[in-house]
């Protein structure tokens, strides 16, 4: 049974940590969550994806 103070999924979120990564274009720094290491993320400032996994700061 799930505990009714919590929305579903909290459990499989709940071990989520930030992480801080540099975009490889622009050089600005973001936070992703350590579910979005696997997969590519777009730059909010100049837009171009790349791989946080090899950017992190």
């Amino acid at each position: 049974m799930t505990d009714p103070q919590h929305c579903p999924g909290f459990e499989s979120n709940k071990s989520l940590t930030a992480i801080k990564v540099v975009c490889p274009v622009c050089k600005a720094e973001m936070e992703a969550f350590s579910d979005e290491l696997e997969k590519q993320i777009t730059c909010s400032q100049c837009k171009k994806a790349f791989d946080p996994k090899a950017n992190k700061a």
